[in-house]
């Protein structure tokens, strides 16, 4: 049956779409370019790095805080949780004994001064008289001598006064700083001695924060740009630190060292005790690197990596592909040591299936930070 003319077009045009010979040639239709996103390979004096170690709450001073001399607890004015200012009595002694020595004290030295003044009416009674002769020059300075004695005497009695004073003091036990008692040791009726603790006393300020370093990152720490500590009680409210020092001996048993943090915490919700993340952020020594994106670069099993790069201009846009050495992965990201100097246009989004020198229709989307 003769073909109809006017069927002609259509069926050469279904074989030129399925690639069929017509007259010994092939016939294909022309192959649209394939849409893509690349983003700009960024550039950097070393990839930002995070590493996180857990640690603790610690207070700024804490102390145990005793007795300065034997005594019978009287009260203890503070419980568990009591916050006290630096200065507060926490706890008295029975001062009964001291007061009655005191007394006694203050009673001999009563004496003492009326024997001192009658000590030096006796000796001025006779100066002016040994003067001209009239009274022997001896017994004149026996009398002077009397008076010296006296007032040592006196002075004597009022040193003793003022131990005493000191000890009935004693008998009182003082915050040397403000913060917080953690433990009631000592209850009233209780004998202590000089050294028994009697309470614990947290420092509520200026908290840090302490870590245990293992060796191996050490350079890490000495390289750190940024840190937050995220408290377990607080998990979505990062604290900003900073390193107040690192201790540089180093525990023989886990091998680590002390490092200490301060805190900024205008919220006050650290307290001593609590745990905790340190993350930190550090830049790596790596003079030369490139950041992009972890999913722009395509990975084989016998481990090597490559990237697809758009070369060429709107309208005329193609990718060639590139391998790639790739150093430590940051979240979304993934450091490019090795076969990208920053600038390229690195395929994202399309990268699958792609082949060398095809055409693109490429669109540029950002590095999260970046401009443009």
């Amino acid at each position: 049956m003769p073909m109809c003319p006017h069927r002609l077009p259509a069926l050469l045009a279904a074989l030129a779409a399925a690639g069929a010979p017509f007259h010994g040639v092939s016939v294909r239709a022309e192959e649209a370019p394939s849409p893509v996103i690349a983003v700009v390979a960024e550039a950097a004096n070393g990839v930002v790095r995070e590493f996180r170690l857990t640690g603790t709450v610690s207070a700024r001073r804490e102390a145990r805080l005793s007795s300065r001399t034997d005594g019978l607890v009287a009260a203890v004015l503070v419980d568990e949780g009591s916050l006290v200012e630096p200065g507060e009595v926490l706890a008295t002694l029975d001062t009964r004994l001291a007061e009655i020595n005191l007394e006694m004290i203050r009673a001999e030295i009563a004496q003492a001064e009326v024997e001192l003044s009658e000590a030096k009416r006796r000796e001025e009674e006779v100066r002016e008289i040994s003067q001209t002769g009239g009274f022997a020059k001896s017994e004149a300075d026996t009398r002077k001598t009397a008076v010296r004695i006296r007032e040592a005497a006196l002075r004597r009695l009022q040193v003793r006064a003022e131990e005493q004073t000191e000890l009935i003091e004693r008998h009182r036990l003082i915050a040397p700083f403000g913060g917080v008692i953690s433990e009631k040791i000592a209850e009233e009726g209780e004998w202590v001695e000089t050294g028994t603790p009697v309470v614990q006393l947290v420092e509520t300020e200026n908290v840090r924060f302490d870590l245990q370093v293992p060796q191996e990152f050490l350079a890490r720490v000495a390289a750190i740009e940024r840190i937050q500590v995220y408290l377990d009680a607080f998990p979505n409210k990062p604290l900003g630190a900073t390193v107040q020092v690192m201790v540089p001996v180093k525990d023989t048993v886990s091998r680590t060292f002390l490092t200490r943090l301060s805190l900024e915490d205008p919220e006050k919700l650290s307290a001593p005790g609590m745990s905790g993340t340190a993350v930190a952020s550090y830049r790596t020594d790596q003079a030369a690197s490139v950041r992009i994106p972890r999913d722009a670069v395509v990975r084989f099993p016998d481990g090597t990596a490559k990237v697809w790069i758009v070369v060429g201009e709107d309208g005329n846009e193609k990718v060639v592909s590139r391998k790639v050495r790739t150093g430590g992965t940051l979240g979304e990201f993934t450091e490019i040591t090795e076969g990208l100097e920053g600038g390229e246009r690195v395929v994202l989004k399309g990268n699958e299936g792609l082949r060398e020198d095809q055409s693109v229709k490429a669109s540029l989307g950002k590095i999260a930070g970046q401009g443009g």
